[in-house]
């Protein structure tokens, strides 16, 4: 099932996404607090949403997503910011039940999606080509200018 995360969800997701981060070496020196991501989505629910993924009743999994107009493709696109599935449940369709589910809940307000892998997750990127996703020509850069 997938639903909204609520406040209470907020440990477990912590912990799912400090394993998320440690294990990518863009941001294994970047601290996260998805209290702060979800407290930012609650006073501005336009922004974004933090989404808990669960299976009988526990929370395995997480995603972020991000909405922005784009000009170049005419309308919202959902930014799939992160997505983590826990270790035990991963390779069991979940995350991509997960986006099946997200392409059908904003079917209706978004004309894509976008979704940032790292770059040594073969399976994932070899699950989100399957999917429908396809590599884009233009590099993406960031310059990050405060932390928190």
């Amino acid at each position: 099932m997938f639903r909204k995360a609520l406040e209470a969800d907020l440990p477990h997701v912590q912990k799912l996404a400090d394993v998320l981060y440690q294990s990518d070496p863009n941001t294994q020196d970047v601290t996260t607090s998805v209290r702060r991501t979800f407290a930012e989505f609650d006073s501005k629910p336009d922004k974004g949403q933090l989404i808990v993924v669960e299976d009988n009743s526990k929370i395995v999994g997480y995603c972020i997503i991000i909405f922005f107009w784009s000009n170049e493709y005419g309308g919202n696109v959902i930014d799939i910011d992160e997505i983590c599935i826990d270790q035990d449940k991963r390779r069991s369709s979940i995350a991509t039940d997960l986006i099946n589910w997200l392409e059908t809940t904003f079917a209706d307000d978004a004309v894509g999606f976008s979704l940032e892998i790292a770059h040594h997750n073969i399976p994932a990127q070899k699950l989100a080509m399957k999917m429908g996703f396809s590599p884009v020509r233009n590099q993406h850069l960031s310059k990050i200018t405060k932390t928190k």
